[in-house]
C-alpha cells in the first residue's frame, strides 16, 4: 500500500465546509436537551458513504461506525464492496488492519498524526459524528436550526453539519435530530460523509 493511500484510509478510520440548511422535521428539543440525551447513549451505530480529497488524491466508499461507551469498531470498504481499512479499540490504543497487516497503535493521536502528516482528533470523532463538540477542549460553534449545530471549529479542524434528519430514538416522543451529512476539513484534506442509517442500541440509565 502506498503512503498516500494508507494517509487516505487511516485518516477516514478517525472520522467535514459548508453552511447548515434546515433539519427535516424537529425533535422539540433545546440544544442541552439533546446533549444530554445522546451523551447518555451507551451503544449507536451508523452506516454511510465517505468521500475523501487530498487535493492530488481521492477516495470513495462505504463505511460502519459502531461505537459502545469509548470503543470504536470502524469497517470501510471501497466502491466495490471490497474491505479496505478496519479499525477497532479505544483512543488509548487502536488495532488497525489494512491489506491484512495490524498495528497496534498505543498513543493513536500522535502516532497517527506522524504517520499522515496532519493532527488527527481520534477522541473527538465519536461527539463531532453526533453533531456535539468534544467537552474536553475549546470549541468554537455555531448554531443551526431546532438547536443544532451548523458548525464547530475544534482542535484545528472545521466540522460542518449541512443537513439532519429525524430519526426515531427510545425516549425521545419525536425522534431524534441526528446529523445527514458532516463535511470535516483540515487544511487541504476534506471528508464527507453521508449517513444513510443511524441506530443507537442501550439508552444508559442514571443511577
Amino acid at each position: 500500500m502506498t503512503s498516500g493511500r494508507l494517509a487516505a484510509l487511516l485518516v477516514v478510520a478517525t472520522l467535514l465546509p459548508a453552511c447548515a440548511t434546515l433539519p427535516v422535521g424537529s425533535d422539540g428539543l433545546s440544544y442541552d436537551e439533546r446533549r444530554h440525551a445522546l451523551e447518555a447513549l451507551d451503544t449507536w451505530e451508523m452506516r454511510g458513504r465517505l468521500a475523501v480529497d487530498m487535493g492530488d488524491r481521492a477516495f470513495q466508499g462505504r463505511f460502519n461506525w459502531r461505537q459502545k461507551a469509548d470503543a470504536l469498531d470502524l469497517l470501510v470498504r471501497g466502491p466495490l464492496g471490497n474491505g479496505v481499512l478496519q479499525v477497532a479499540g479505544t483512543p488509548n490504543a487502536l488495532q488497525v488492519t489494512a491489506r491484512g497487516e495490524t498495528r497496534t497503535r498505543e498513543d493513536p493521536e500522535s502516532e497517527l498524526s506522524a504517520l499522515l502528516g496532519w493532527w488527527l482528533p481520534v477522541a473527538s470523532l465519536p461527539a463531532w459524528l453526533l453533531g456535539l463538540p468534544d467537552e474536553q477542549f475549546r470549541a468554537a460553534t455555531e448554531p443551526g436550526a431546532d438547536g443544532t449545530l451548523a458548525a464547530i471549529e475544534q482542535r484545528l479542524w472545521h466540522v460542518a453539519y449541512p443537513a439532519y434528519r429525524l430519526t426515531p430514538m427510545t425516549g425521545a416522543a419525536n425522534g431524534m435530530l441526528i446529523p445527514r451529512r458532516i463535511d470535516l476539513a483540515h487544511g487541504e484534506l476534506k471528508l464527507r460523509l453521508t449517513i444513510d442509517d443511524w441506530q443507537p442500541a442501550t439508552l444508559a440509565t442514571s443511577p
